[in-house]
């Protein structure tokens, strides 16, 4: 194990034998842990985290990747039979509230053995639900950063959009003297619906409900703003700024279509740049600029807080695993998200950090070439809900976004919708 431990040390720059003997003194009665990841997704950066702490510790990481599209009900069918298969936990940010009584509360954890959040800025927030810690911050993108074809916006003197108005008017003019189409939406089911919307929303300052996440927000002004969100929108699919069958669009086929020159602006998860600046993937490598959604909102336009969308991942400790194995296992997880395993995570394998210390690194900025619009995301960073009810609310938003765009309502009876069902489903829950 001795041995392990040296040739580790000698690949990993910076790390220090004190932080290293650390790690395993606390996993010293522990030889093996298991994690649950994904496959694709977070699952590479996580698996690259792990194996660097397997080498360090001598702790055996055993992994089991799984689909995203399983991760959720697979994740709560474990703990509603208090199974103690898995030691390490994903908890994705909108899932804080569903799982939050399965995870061991790493409050007491951060304060013996860190570390610090304010290492991570706002991003720690995504690990936290009503003064838990859930888990501790792995990986995170900003779900709106925008993306723009740099060489056609030099060429016809297009400057970055800062409200809707603007956005219309680059559309126009890309599809008018480049045949390229100006707007592109992930609106293939109301999962991806929903976090389009909402990214958007709260770029303007507007939210589904107050700050405590205990009461719908008042309509006025944060309903009106969404209307007139959706209001937009509309227009400019029915104006075809939007490619045909946008209204089935998912992930994939927003990025591939701007990989192929097919649309010239877009927002997407940030992680998502490492494929469009691939050359082997991508048609447009080279050519795209990246920014915050309208970084220059002006002051008037907004409704509240600016709010720049992230979302991401946590790694937090099964609830139900012995209390020897929960250290050993904490100590992997505030691994996972130390600076060296990060920083390998982020170059490696297209990561996005938690970590400011990570981002303005010169590895990661070589490697990332949006790494100062994610910088300026930390002070405005928002995740979303993270309610037990947050599935519910996801399916009405993103149906009644589609009801708006496909003429069978009008943008505000479907907004007038989604916050008379937020207000039902919360007097449920109150009882």
């Amino acid at each position: 194990m001795k041995t392990t431990r040296r040739v580790f040390l000698k690949g990993v720059a910076g790390a220090s034998v004190l932080g290293l003997a650390g790690y395993a003194r606390g996993a010293e009665r522990v030889s093996e842990l298991s994690a649950l990841i994904q496959k694709g997704g977070m699952g590479p950066p996580a698996e690259v985290a792990l194996k660097m702490y397997e080498k360090g510790s001598g702790v055996k990481m055993v992994m089991t990747p799984i689909p995203w599209e399983a991760q959720f009900e697979k994740t709560m069918a474990e703990f509603v039979a208090k199974s103690t298969s898995f030691d390490l936990i994903p908890v994705q940010h909108g899932w804080r509230g569903a799982m939050y009584r399965f995870v061991e509360d790493l409050t007491p954890y951060v304060r013996k053995h860190g570390p610090a959040s304010q290492e991570f800025g706002r991003n720690w927030d995504m690990g936290m639900w009503r003064g838990q810690v859930v888990g501790l911050p792995f990986r995170v993108g900003l779900t709106s950063l925008f993306y723009y074809r740099r060489d056609l916006f030099e060429k016809h003197g297009l400057t970055i959009p800062n409200t809707l108005e603007e956005y219309e008017n680059n559309a126009r003019i890309l599809k008018e003297k480049e045949n390229t189409f100006g707007v592109s939406l992930h609106l293939g089911g109301a999962d991806n619906t929903y976090q389009e919307f909402q990214d958007w929303v709260y770029v303007y300052g507007a939210r589904w409900l107050n700050e405590t996440e205990d009461a719908v927000a008042p309509f006025e002004p944060n309903g009106v703003m969404a209307t007139r969100i959706l209001e937009a929108w509309k227009r400019w699919i029915d104006a075809k700024l939007a490619p045909p069958g946008v209204m089935t669009w998912g992930i994939l086929d927003v990025l591939s279509a701007f990989q192929q020159g097919v649309t010239g602006q877009a927002t997407m998860f940030s992680p998502r740049v490492t494929l469009v600046e691939d050359p082997s993937k991508s048609k447009v490598a080279g050519k795209v600029g990246y920014s915050l959604l309208f970084p220059g909102l002006p002051q008037k336009e907004l409704v509240g807080p600016r709010g720049d969308a992230i979302g991401g991942w946590n790694f937090g400790v099964n609830k139900w695993i012995p209390d020897a194995r929960k250290e050993a296992t904490y100590q992997a997880v505030k691994y996972m998200v130390g600076h060296e395993a990060q920083l390998a995570a982020a170059v490696k394998a297209a990561n996005g950090p938690t970590r400011r210390d990570v981002i303005e690194h010169p590895d990661f900025k070589k490697a990332y070439l949006a790494w100062e619009p994610l910088l300026k995301s930390l002070p405005t960073a928002k995740t979303g809900l993270s309610i037990p009810q947050q599935p519910t609310i996801v399916k009405t938003v993103g149906d009644e976004v589609h009801e708006a765009l496909l003429g069978r309502k009008t943008p505000l009876q479907a907004v007038r919708s989604v916050w008379k069902t937020i207000e039902e489903v919360l007097k449920a829950a109150r009882g």
